[in-house]
């Protein structure tokens, strides 16, 4: 019986950083050849090279993921076999979901995707020698012969004698130096490479001994799923627990006797970090260098550059790595503390840069003040949906007498995020109350979701609406991440194909409603973005990116004015300026199309810098009033104030642009910004309210607090809670 190939694929090389990132991960680079590091993974196990006498034979690999990842796995290896993980869970979970899909007497080869092997004909020989062994039950791993007292692997004790097998006595965890040499001087310890050879059946009663809730938790989030790529139940899958299949399963069976070790020399490196990749792919004192590079007096560096030049003078056992997203020096023996700083940047955005003060201040705001008025108050529990505003003095009342859709679409999408920060109170429950809401109330079949609800839930205006159901996508999508059960993809389909089918406008884009006098406006488009964006990173669907990329290309051909470096609001039927109000610019929209072309580069790739940093610097230059720093409502080209009120979310939009690229700005002034922020519009209210808009004269204009500005506050306050989770 053939080999079972299984390639652990899901692992972020944080250690990598900034070479290895979210968007790319270690396995998909070439870092030790022509191909990527999966690439050669799967070319080693797809035909035998030696091996002795009995050369292993492999059937096609299964690939084990992550669902972010599925575009990158697919455009290295094309049409493959494929488990996708909504969740990262660690090994065990992964090995399991693999075991569940296989027949019990399947033999699996389990092997990580990022390694390098030098001996492919050593590791085939190893896998033969090990093959007796696993039919007969025994879980075989294999060992590497130290070359050195690593401190960066884990370690296997293997029994007495040389014969090409040999019992494990026991795993131990990543050593001290001292105690790694020790390891080495007595001839028993092998370092864990991480790849395993077994029946299926065999690790399935294994799990089912020592880590029941593992396969449990794997099979039902497998399901009935077959086919050539299955994506793992998101529920199911992150009920398991996140743990290694070392700690699940080898070290309680190393105890009885059932794990067996094939030492192996293969010339093997996990390239783990910048010292790790430099000692596999170089010869000291030689230079690594790849890119744009010149040196000078420089001995054993690790040296990279995906596009500046990059000079070195008169250092050693450096590693010096420029990538766009990042530039990082250090010494290459500190190279296992790159992780801190990658997990530190994980994040879209750079809020994790402010002081932890100013952190604090917004997510006690944000958590104790802000969600509880509007959990409390926010919601009709008479008749249903989310009121449309509360009033200063009295929160419990409501001015408007009608109900949008697009605001109830914004308080779920609230109250979902809130929930996926770690709120403690009634998030999800309260967005999936809104989402029946909306879907039993707003919904027409075959007209798509209603404009205005009156409080009662009575729909009074049917028209169909791009921005409203732009927002419609961007709830759902977040209730999706949150957990709120819903026919996702029934839904979804519904409100594209109202878009498609209603609102189109046959030659790019969409009219801003149904209605005959409907007209086109860059806005929607821009809503319509940012709830493709979201529903790209809620599932990580190919198409939903794709619907992004065309209105990114309808930006750049005509919202973008070049002249003035501002966001053209208004159009005729042919996609020209509208004469009329051409001179009309919102400063607020130009940070948040910034914002949200910044968010489409980091996952495309497209370069899009010029355009987000011109949008910022455009809105900072004639959009802001001198006086206070904060943005006008509308100005003209020249500055001048057309509407000089200065609303709130319009220094929501300023405030994540100066996260998002504080290279334009700097992220002191998103801190000084947020102050302002607290001293004026959060201040002069009530707990969890603020002053929706000042005058000219900074007098406050009403006593109305619009929900609407929930989803503002959120979006720009999200990055400095958590930045990972934004």
């Amino acid at each position: 019986m053939p080999i079972r190939p299984v390639i652990l694929c899901g692992g972020s090389g944080t250690r990598l950083w900034p070479l290895s990132t979210a968007l790319r991960p270690k396995q998909f680079q070439p870092l030790a050849g022509p191909v990527s590091m999966l690439e050669q993974t799967a070319l080693r196990v797809a035909a035998p090279a030696g091996g002795g006498a009995n050369p292993p034979a492999f059937s096609p690999p299964l690939i084990v993921g992550s669902l972010n990842n599925r575009e990158l796995i697919q455009s290295c290896l094309g049409d493959c076999e494929l488990i996708l993980e909504p969740v990262a869970r660690n090994s065990a979970p992964a090995i399991a979901a693999a075991v569940a899909l296989a027949d019990d007497d399947e033999l699996l080869l389990v092997l990580p995707a990022d390694h390098r092997i030098g001996d492919v004909a050593a590791f085939h020989k190893a896998i033969s020698a090990a093959v007796g062994p696993a039919t007969d039950g025994q879980i075989v791993t294999f060992g590497i012969q130290p070359v050195h007292p690593a401190t960066a692997y884990g370690y296997i004790e293997a029994g007495g004698g040389d014969t090409p097998v040999r019992p494990v006595l026991r795993f131990v965890e990543k050593p001290d130096a001292e105690t790694a040499r020790g390891y080495l001087e007595t001839g028993r310890f092998y370092w864990n490479a991480g790849i395993f050879l077994f029946q299926a059946g065999v690790m399935a009663r294994a799990l089912e001994r020592c880590a029941p809730e593992v396969l449990t938790q794997a099979r039902l989030a497998l399901g009935e799923a077959r086919g050539g790529v299955r994506v793992l139940d998101k529920e199911a899958f992150s009920q398991a627990p996140s743990i290694s299949i070392d700690y699940a399963v080898m070290e309680p069976l190393s105890a009885e006797g059932q794990v067996s070790v094939v030492p192996v020399d293969m010339d093997w490196s996990d390239l783990g970090d910048h010292d790790a990749l430099y000692e596999a792919m170089a010869r000291a004192p030689d230079n690594l260098e790849r890119g744009p590079v010149r040196t000078r007096e420089t001995e054993a560096c690790s040296l990279y550059s995906d596009g500046p030049h990059l000079a070195v003078i008169g250092v050693k056992d450096l590693a010096v790595i420029a990538c766009r997203e990042a530039v990082l020096v250090t010494h290459r023996s500190r190279a296992q503390e790159v992780r801190h700083m990658a997990e530190a940047a994980r994040g879209f955005g750079f809020a994790d840069l402010l002081p932890e003060a100013t952190r604090s201040r917004v997510r006690d705001w944000v958590f104790d003040r802000m969600l509880p008025v509007w959990d409390r108050h926010g919601w009709d529990d008479t008749h249903g949906g989310f009121r449309e505003d509360l009033t200063l003095d009295t929160p419990s009342q409501e001015h408007a007498q009608v109900r949008r859709v697009r605001v109830q679409a914004r308080q779920i999408y609230a109250f979902s995020h809130a929930h996926i920060l770690g709120w403690s109170g009634p998030g999800r429950d309260r967005a999936a109350q809104g989402l029946d809401y909306l879907l039993t109330r707003a919904w027409q079949p075959g007209l798509g979701f209603a404009h205005r609800l009156d409080r009662t839930g009575r729909i009074v205006d049917g028209r169909a609406d791009t921005y409203d159901h732009a927002f419609v996508l961007t709830a759902m999508a977040w209730a999706h991440r949150a957990g709120v059960a819903f026919d996702f993809d029934h839904w979804t389909g519904q409100v594209l194909d109202t878009l498609d089918t209603r609102l189109a406008t046959g030659f790019g884009g969409y009219r801003d409603s149904d209605a005959p006098e409907s007209g086109l406006r860059a806005n929607p488009h821009m809503h319509l973005l940012e709830a493709c964006l979201a529903l790209y990173e809620a599932r990580r669907e190919p198409h939903w990116l794709a619907r992004a990329q065309t209105i990114v290309e309808l930006f750049e051909r005509y919202f973008f004015d070049p002249v003035h470096d501002c966001v053209i609001e208004h159009f005729t039927g042919t996609w020209q300026p509208d004469p009329e109000r051409a001179n009309r610019i919102e400063p607020g929209h130009a940070y948040e199309w910034a914002v949200l072309l910044a968010r489409f580069e980091r996952h495309s790739g497209r370069d899009l810098t010029s355009w987000v940093r011109r949008l910022i610097a455009g809105a900072d230059r004639i959009g802001r009033d001198r006086r206070t720093g904060f943005a006008y409502n509308c100005v003209a080209p020249d500055g001048t104030p057309i509407d000089g009120g200065r609303r709130l979310w319009p220094q929501t939009e300023m405030l994540r642009a100066r996260l998002v690229v504080p290279g334009v700005t700097g992220v002191d002034q998103a801190d000084a910004l947020i102050a302002a922020l607290f001293d004026t519009y959060l201040g002069d209210a009530g707990p969890g309210l603020w002053i929706d808009e000042y005058d000219a004269d900074g007098k406050a204009k009403s006593d109305a607090v619009p929900a609407s500005i929930v989803y503002h506050l959120m979006t720009a306050f999200a990055p400095v809670i958590d930045p990972a989770r934004a």
